[in-house]
């Protein structure tokens, strides 16, 4: 399972929704009514959890990542800054 597929699923699973109909990878989750805070906060602690990446605060209220998709590059972004700090590491 990709990062994506594993974004994917933890928020079907969590928040009981099903991408593919009248919500889409692009679509608004707390406006779909899908996510609130407290979810989004589950989601951020998941996603430090399952791919090792850190989210400070000011990630966490200065970028809302709303759809599936920002959330996915959210995590791609960081996966790259995490790589990018062990190559100048070593």
């Amino acid at each position: 399972m990709n990062r994506t597929e594993k974004i994917r699923q933890f928020i079907e699973d969590r928040f009981l929704v099903e991408f593919g109909g009248d919500v889409t990878s692009g679509s608004d989750l707390f406006k779909a009514g899908v996510m609130d805070s407290f979810g989004y906060i589950q989601l951020m602690s998941f996603l430090e959890d399952e791919f090792g990446i850190a989210i400070s605060d000011e990630d966490m209220l200065t970028s809302v990542f709303v759809s599936l998709d920002a959330i996915d590059g959210f995590v791609a972004g960081k996966l790259s800054e995490r790589q990018g700090d062990a190559a100048c590491a070593g």
